[in-house]
């Protein structure tokens, strides 16, 4: 639900046409001999106005003319005396164009009856400002917060400083939560920097530059014009959507809180919920032999190399149609020889015993380490059973043991293995992308994880990380023609890019679009933090609810997380409706030694998010388990 929404000052809320800078900014350069065009004064509005200055002194017509006329004056001396100028001359226009655009009365009363907080950015400063908002809370508007680039530093647009400061203010975390509005281009970019819905608004504002009276005087024809170029402008910017009046806002809103109602929030380990731009990036089609789809599963390639910390010259990507465990039994059917090889499973949950089904299914000899499902795979039992097994050449165990949410220890396991000549394939399913993972240092032959997890694209593919001199050994040793690992890697490596059977493009496409929303994030171990920070709010608070953790706190992973049941004849069914019934959707326990359920806590998952669902569980357990709680 939209619980804030950050609104500019001029040309936006107040001052139709967005006049009071022009003005003065005409004024400032005239009184030094400078005349101005419009035009030039309009292309920077919206960043603060010391910086608006120094841009249009860099045009070489203004330095000339200035450099002639003031010689004695350098250029940063100049940007000082303009600057002051123009604080002189927009107060004298400020209050004059303070007046509230047609539409804000509607919007400041639909915000006050559903509980949406406003704050404000601005290129003004707090003194010019300070003439403003007296005269706006005379006509009704009185937003909680108003951010100047003084209070950040001086950092403004199009940097996101300003609306992360308006967030951390109303205490809200999730900028989905969020609406930007503004009608320029850094207003634009200011929200889609601080991953806002960032909304245009064009009538009255900088990109069609006319006062109202102007504006009203146009034919029909005339104003359409106008108003389709601004929001072309807008859209070219990247506004997620463009109004004409500030008032179309509110049926916006509403189409955004039905959407965000209509699809609950999955915590689960994946499918999960991905960004609305994710599922958007779906809506286009595209042919499997087209050349720019090929060149766009090369990138996918190399990013996810790179992601591990790798180089192309020594692991390469495999993208495989299906999932997960389509990959899994990729690597083990095409790594493991047909004769003379013995694989050593590591076991401590379903997933490692799912290697084993594909093991029996494919024939291939196996020994397992069974290890209880409260517990990590460690080193010591693993080297106990190799001893035991001198016959074993290759080596499998999960990472991310979503039974229960344990972590298991590959940094201190896969090493030694390698040393040792053995071939290593770790399951990374649900930690690739949100554990930080080094390929390099950990000297794994094949890391398998797939699209739909922390990299938070959609089910379609999975994905095998494999180094190439280990790959390159195993032609003719798959036991499937579908899943023969070696074959695709082949048809990549020699048809530029081409899959070998009918491949999943809209996938593709949409985790080409969540790989960049990852490197925009921070990475992986920016999405670690997070993923974490939800994990931990998550354990805390149940834990203050009365529910108890499956596995010790120390060895769980920030992806999914187990808890008991509460009650002995706990009831999940009506758990589960309840959640789902007030948008969100978790998973029921695989645990075989105790009843138990999970909550996921990757996705597009903020702590906004995990407060919200701990609120609810926390009213399920007080008033239908009648339960006491130390919140």
């Amino acid at each position: 639900m939209i619980e804030a929404i950050i609104l500019d000052w001029a040309g936006t809320t107040v001052d139709y046409g967005s006049r009071a800078p022009i003005i003065a900014f005409k004024n400032a350069f005239a009184h030094y001999g400078i005349e101005l065009s419009e035009a030039t004064i309009r292309q920077d509005v919206g960043l603060d106005k010391m910086t608006h200055v120094r841009k249009m002194l860099q045009e070489p017509a203004i330095a000339e003319t200035w450099e002639a006329d003031h010689h004695d004056i350098p250029l940063a001396t100049a940007a000082e005396k303009i600057y002051h100028q123009f604080q002189i001359e927009i107060s004298k226009v400020l209050t004059e164009t303070a007046q509230l655009k047609s539409g804000m009365t509607d919007l400041i009363r639909f915000a006050d009856e559903h509980h949406i907080q406003l704050a404000t950015t601005t290129g003004y400063t707090q003194t010019m400002l300070d003439q403003i908002l007296p005269l706006a809370a005379d006509q009704g508007y009185h937003p909680r917060y108003n951010i100047t680039s003084e209070q950040t530093n001086h950092i403004g647009r199009p940097h996101a400083d300003m609306v992360n400061l308006a967030m951390a203010k109303l205490n809200v975390t999730d900028p989905n939560h969020v609406i930007k509005v503004g009608d320029t281009i850094n207003d634009i970019l200011e929200g889609k920097n601080a991953g806002t819905f960032s909304i245009g608004v064009v009538d009255g504002g900088n990109l069609i530059g006319l006062s109202q009276s102007e504006f009203e005087r146009l034919n029909i024809e005339d104003q359409d014009r106008y108003q389709a170029k601004a929001t072309a402008i807008l859209k070219e910017a990247g506004a997620d959507d463009v109004v004409n009046n500030i008032a179309d806002l509110i049926p916006l809103i509403e189409s955004i809180n039905d959407h965000q109602q209509e699809m609950p929030l999955l915590l689960t380990p994946g499918p999960l919920t991905t960004s609305r731009a994710v599922k958007e990036t779906m809506l286009v089609d595209h042919g499997t032999w087209d050349d720019d789809y090929k060149e766009l599963t090369q990138w996918v390639r190399h990013e996810l190399v790179a992601l591990g910390h790798a180089s192309d010259e020594d692991y390469t990507t495999v993208l495989m149609q299906g999932s997960g465990s389509f990959g899994v039994e990729a690597a083990l059917g095409t790594a493991v020889p047909k004769q003379d090889a013995t694989l050593l499973i590591a076991a401590n949950g379903a997933y490692g015993e799912r290697m084993t089904e594909i093991a029996d299914y494919l024939a291939i000899p196996y020994v397992v380490v069974d290890v209880p499902e409260d517990q990590t795979v460690t080193l010591s039992a693993v080297q106990t059973v190799l001893e035991q097994h001198p016959e074993i050449t290759h080596f499998a165990m999960v990472h991310c043991e979503t039974t229960t949410g344990i972590l298991n220890p590959i940094e201190t396991i896969i090493p030694v293995l390698a040393d040792k000549g053995i071939v290593t394939i770790v399951d990374a399913m649900s930690s690739f992308g949100g554990v930080p993972i080094d390929l390099t240092a950990l000297n794994v032959d094949y890391l398998v994880t797939s699209s739909n997890k922390c990299v938070q694209g959609v089910p379609g593919f999975s994905i095998v990380l494999a180094k190439r001199e280990t790959l390159d050994l195993t032609q003719g040793n798959a036991r499937s023609l579908a899943l023969d690992l070696y074959a695709q890697y082949r048809c990549f490596e020699d048809n530029a890019g081409k899959w070998r059977f009918t491949s999943p493009t809209h996938v593709v496409y949409a985790f080409a679009k969540a790989l960049h929303e990852l490197n925009e994030e921070g990475g992986i171990s920016a999405r670690f933090r997070r993923y974490s920070t939800n994990e931990s709010l998550l354990r805390q608070g149940m834990n203050d609810l009365g529910y108890e953790l499956v596995i010790d706190e120390n060895v769980q992973s920030p992806i999914i997380t187990s808890f008991k049941y509460p009650i002995a004849d706990f009831n999940f069914r009506a758990f589960y409706e309840y959640l789902k019934d007030r948008g969100f959707i978790i998973y029921p326990g695989k645990v075989s030694k105790c009843d138990s359920f999970r909550i996921g806590n990757i996705g597009e998952v903020s702590a906004s998010d995990i407060s919200r669902l701990l609120n609810l569980i926390e009213t399920y357990t007080k008033d239908t388990l009648q339960l006491s709680v130390a919140r």
